[in-house]
Formats: structure tokens, sequence, C-alpha cells
């Protein structure tokens, strides 16, 4: 089993819908969780101008480029690729550029197939290990790490059992971030309620990297009881993570696809709705589960009409793509 997680490989930020990194700044946090990504780059890059050793304007900066799902979005990736490797040549002391450099090939990497890009994969972690050892705080870097060794395949490198050594490490060193990087190895284990129980006992305190991604590891989880056949439970949890950030998109999102698992299907659609209603909803592919929903309804001309728009949309994922056109040739 492999897992795609939320800045996933790379936090692997953008790949089932951007989730924010914690960025050490409250200010951007700000604008990072009400998706205001165009006002987040230019305060980054403000920052930046002023200071080039910025490591959280760095990772604003990072989010603002990979939380967007837009035409040129490959482009923008390879822009922010150059100015990060830049940064490592001249500022080669800050562990934002470093794990920039590692997230930005691992989306790059993702976008290509882990299987055709399998023998570039060794910058991603070293340019993770490196952030880490400027930097042995710096959470996104390790999580990313532990992502490195369970996602990618052992002839090139992967190993559940260093993904293992990293997080009992961390547990001597922040007992925290340590469960919760054990809680992502025993969700690629599928030990699932093992999963869940480490999760429930994180205290993120007024920590925003770590808050973050527990938030990003909970939806993990809700994903995998999917996976697992659990549907009413992850609605149960998504339905928790909507109350929580009822502002978000991708909680509305993921507890329409419960729901959707369910065959609730009007409940589906409303969520999916009020996704669609909130900033940085371009990030999920709304439309596709709308056609599923109402697939399941037995409304067909409506189906039809939702799946041409998402074949229609900015990057669609080619996944999606695939089932819709064997839906569209059952709905004939």
């Amino acid at each position: 089993m492999r897992w795609p997680a939320a800045l996933a490989l790379a936090t692997l930020l953008a790949t089932q819908g951007a989730r924010a990194e914690g960025l050490r700044d409250p200010q951007l946090q700000a604008l990072a969780d009400a998706h205001k990504l165009v006002e987040l780059e230019q305060a980054a890059t403000t920052r930046l101008a002023a200071h080039p050793d910025d490591g959280p304007a760095w990772l604003a900066y990072l989010e603002s480029v990979v939380g967007r799902n837009v035409p040129d979005a490959a482009a923008r990736r390879d822009a922010a690729l150059a100015k990060f490797e830049a940064c490592v040549q001249k500022t080669p002391q800050v562990a934002a550029c470093h794990y920039g450099v590692g997230a930005v090939t691992a989306i790059n990497i993702l976008a290509q197939g882990i299987m055709k890009a399998a023998f570039g994969v060794g910058k991603v972690r070293d340019e993770f290990a490196k952030a880490l050892e400027l930097d042995p705080a710096f959470a996104p870097a390790r999580a990313g790490l532990v992502q490195y060794y369970l996602m990618v395949p052992g002839i090139v490198g992967g190993s559940v059992a260093k993904a293992s050594e990293i997080a009992q490490a961390e547990s001597a060193r922040a007992a925290e971030y340590g469960k919760l990087l054990t809680a992502m190895v025993q969700l690629y284990r599928t030990k699932l309620a093992d999963a869940e129980r480490l999760l429930a006992s994180v205290q993120p305190g007024g920590d925003l990297e770590l808050a973050v991604e527990l938030r990003g590891q909970w939806n993990a989880l809700g994903l995998a009881l999917l996976q697992d056949r659990q549907a009413a439970k992850a609605r149960e949890l998504f339905e928790r993570m909507v109350h929580e950030r009822p502002e978000q998109p991708g909680p509305h999102y993921s507890l329409a696809r419960a729901l959707s698992e369910l065959q609730q299907w009007d409940a589906a659609l409303a969520e999916l709705k009020l996704a669609e209603s909130l900033p940085g909803h371009e990030n999920f592919p709304i439309d596709y589960r709308v056609g599923v929903a109402l697939q399941g309804k037995g409304d067909t001309t409506q189906a039809r009409a939702a799946y041409k728009r998402y074949l229609g949309s900015v990057n669609p994922n080619p996944q999606n793509v695939e089932d819709i056109k064997k839906r569209l040739a059952e709905l004939g």
C-alpha cells in the first residue's frame, strides 16, 4: 500500500488537494489557512527581498506555489525550484530552502509517476535530510522524510524500517511529533486503530507546524478508513473535521466522499456544494465527485454534464479521467 499524503512525499502537498504547511508565523499561516495564496506569495516575496534567509517566508512562498491549481502550475513549480536551488547556493544554512528543493522535486516526480522518475528520488531524501541537519526541529522535513521512506520502492531506497527508526528517534527528541510520525507508519501498515489512538493522543498546543500536520494525518486516516470499507467511521471523523474547520473546503469534500460510499447521495451533493463555495475549492475534483453522486442517484443527464465539466477543468487527475471515461461509456 502506498500513500499519496497532504505541503505528502513532499508533504505531498497538492496531490489530494493542497493542505498548508505549518509556516511558523501566525500572519503567514492565517493567509495560508484562508487560501489567500496570491497575497501569501506577495507577503513572502516582500519579506524575502529584505531578508533572503527568512525561513518562514520561504515556506510561505512554497505553499503559494504548490497550493494553487492553475494552468501554468508545472511552470510555476519549475520557477520555484530554480529559486530554491539558488537559495541553497547563496544561503546554504537556510533549512527551508533545502526543504523547498526536496518538496518541489517530489511533487514533480509524482506528476511524472514514481516509477518513471524512480532514480531521481534520492535528491528528495538528501535535501530533506540536509534540512534536518541544519534544523533538527524542522517538522515538515522530518515528516517528508518519513513519507519518502514509506512511499519510495525498496529498490531505490524505500524502507518501512527506516521510517520507523526516524519516528522512534523523534519520540526521544519531541514526544508529540514522535507519536504523529509513528501514526504515519501505522497508517502505511494499515494498522488503523493504532494510528487513530496515536493521533488522538497528540497535543499540539501552540505549535503551528504540528497542528497543521496533525490535521493532514487525520484526513489521511479518514481516507484509509474509506479504503478499508469503514465508511461510517470515516464519516464520523470527517464530520468532526468539518465542525472544527468549516471554512476549509477539504473537510467538506472528504465528508462528501464518505457519504457517497454510504450512498447518501443528496447529503454528499450538499457537502460538495459547500466545498465549492469556499476558497481553495479548485484544488479538489469536485465536479468528478458530483458526477459520481448524480450517477448514483440515477440522474444520468446531470452526471454527464458534471463529468464533462471536470474533463475540461485545469489539470484533471489522470486516474479520475480514466474513471470518467469508463463511467461515460457505461452511461452510453
